[in-house]
């Protein structure tokens, strides 16, 4: 059956929404951002309701929104941070690969960015296919914006899971490109130095990951299997290093969830045949993972004690980060065949006007990845491969990698 098809005008999420409703949208560049407006317009009239938020970049994501919308997200990134400093954000501390089968039990209402095709009137999930994917088979309504300038990719949509649909044409949330520090790029340098030919990286989000991914031009048959794709990554495969042609499964495609970047990005992905936005059960399944050879995670954190455990989630006593991917995806490099866990961060940072240290003898947050997922650990001052080492080796290797104004008291602290 057709969706029933309105105007922005006419769209009345009052009549649609029950209160209590639980909604969910997708995130980033996919963000229906036509319908979010319009949804927070009429938030008062709909005698409130919960929101499952991702990584949000728009305005819906806002305190003011928070008088009659209760926020919820796996994440404190982009605009939820504003919502994390006032404790108008809940937080949903699970594994990126756990968010489908939490989130089938929770949303009611979904809304949609989607992309038409612009010959045979198929619809695809355009910018994001992730949680939101299985959500549309379950969810008791799906709204859906059709946006003539969303990038159409291969992550199709039934139109028969759509109940309501408006037509717009603007353009995408985009993510600007930030620029990287001296220490980032000395980051980089080291991480890229772990990168061999024929590798399939996962890449994270920011200036760091699109500094490294700028460092592996000059490398062969790089693959592509990653939770988000940025403009580090459109590089690569601009650049031919990316061909993807060493993988066994997924041959001279590049795998992600999430296109998140600029809209040169968006237009680089659209039509593109190489490109496949895919759902988390495949962009983060330990078994697809482990059988990609010399499988290669780069993700970040906040910071890296002297065990390797590490805390990805916050800082300073406000939720900044997410459990998210990490885990999964350091995991299924521990599991691949000539696979390299990675967490790259600087050394140090300033807090309040105080340089701090970001090698720890002890946590400041939680342990979201435990010491028994301990993995390379990379600063701008070298690599401490923590695998199969013991307690006390590893105090030295991390202590080695850190700030040299800290590394004294550190030792201290590992002697106590």
């Amino acid at each position: 059956m057709a969706p029933l098809t309105t105007s922005l005008e006419a769209l009345d999420f009052a009549a649609i929404i029950r209160p209590g409703d639980s909604i969910c949208w997708g995130q980033g560049c996919g963000e229906p951002t036509a319908l979010t407006g319009r949804l927070m317009e009429q938030r008062a009239q709909t005698g409130g309701f919960s929101a499952f938020v991702g990584i949000g970049l728009g305005d819906a994501v806002d305190p003011a929104h928070a008088d009659h919308v209760r926020f919820t997200s796996f994440c404190g990134t982009g605009t939820n941070r504003k919502l994390a400093a006032v404790g108008a954000l809940d937080i949903l501390p699970v594994h990126y690969s756990d968010l489908p089968k939490t989130l089938a039990g929770q949303v009611d209402v979904l809304l949609l960015q989607l992309a038409e095709h612009p010959h045979d009137g198929r619809l695809s999930f355009s910018c994001t296919s992730d949680y939101v994917e299985g959500l549309a088979k379950i969810a008791r309504l799906v709204v859906a914006e059709i946006n003539a300038q969303a990038p159409f990719t291969s992550a199709l949509i039934d139109a028969n899971d759509i109940d309501i649909a408006i037509r717009t044409d603007r353009a995408p949330l985009a993510l600007a490109r930030g620029r990287p520090s001296d220490v980032e790029q000395a980051i980089a340098a080291n991480v890229a130095a772990l990168v061999e030919d024929g590798a399939t990286l996962q890449l994270g989000l920011g200036a760091l990951p699109d500094s490294i991914a700028d460092l592996l031009v000059d490398r062969r048959d790089l693959g592509l299997h990653s939770g988000l794709l940025g403009d580090g990554a459109m590089r690569l495969i601009q650049s031919g290093a990316v061909t993807n042609a060493a993988k066994p499964v997924d041959r001279g495609l590049s795998v992600t969830g999430t296109l998140l970047g600029s809209l040169e990005l968006l237009d680089f992905a659209h039509l593109n045949s190489t490109i496949e936005v895919r759902p988390i059960v495949e962009t983060h399944s330990l078994p697809k993972l482990a059988a990609l050879p010399r499988f290669t995670a780069i993700n970040s954190a906040i910071e890296v004690d002297l065990s390797g455990q590490a805390n990805t989630e916050i800082a300073g006593g406000r939720y900044v980060g997410a459990v998210g991917g990490a885990l999964d995806f350091l995991r299924g490099a521990r599991a691949s065949q000539g696979g390299v866990p990675i967490l790259a961060l600087p050394s140090s940072a300033e807090v309040q006007g105080k340089m701090t240290s970001r090698i720890v003898a002890n946590l400041s947050g939680p342990a979201t990845i435990g010491r028994a997922d301990a993995s390379i650990v990379v600063t701008e001052y070298g690599i401490a491969d923590l695998r199969g080492l013991s307690l006390a080796d590893r105090l030295q290797k991390m202590i080695a990698i850190a700030h040299p104004n800290f590394r004294e008291t550190l030792g201290r602290a590992a002697i106590s």
